[in-house]
């Protein structure tokens, strides 16, 4: 049996790695306790299991790294650098008198 092309791309076995282990870590601390939070001093603490609070972390890191490189890449682009266009002596320098 041949096996797709797509399989030995070095890519793809480390996006399968990475969506095992993440797998494997959030139905492990899903068996765990729920855990206590006390966001606010006058609020009851919220209770929470392992894995929400892992996949919450999570979606919060992509989040945060989406709107860094979008604030990056929009400041980069206002001060790009702009090429010098060229001067009028060596533009006549080039022409040829027939």
């Amino acid at each position: 049996m041949a096996t797709p092309a797509f399989v030995k791309n070095p890519k793809f076995i480390g996006g399968a790695i990475v969506v095992l282990w993440v797998a494997y870590v959030v139905y492990w601390n899903h068996r765990l306790d729920p855990i206590d939070i006390q966001l606010l001093p006058f609020l009851k603490p919220a209770q929470l299991n392992v894995s929400s609070v892992i996949i919450g972390a999570a979606i919060f890191g992509c989040a945060a790294t989406l709107a860094v490189q979008l604030l990056w890449r929009r400041g980069r682009s206002k001060n790009g650098s702009v090429a010098p266009s060229a001067s009028p002596a060596s533009s006549e320098s080039t022409r040829t008198v027939a």
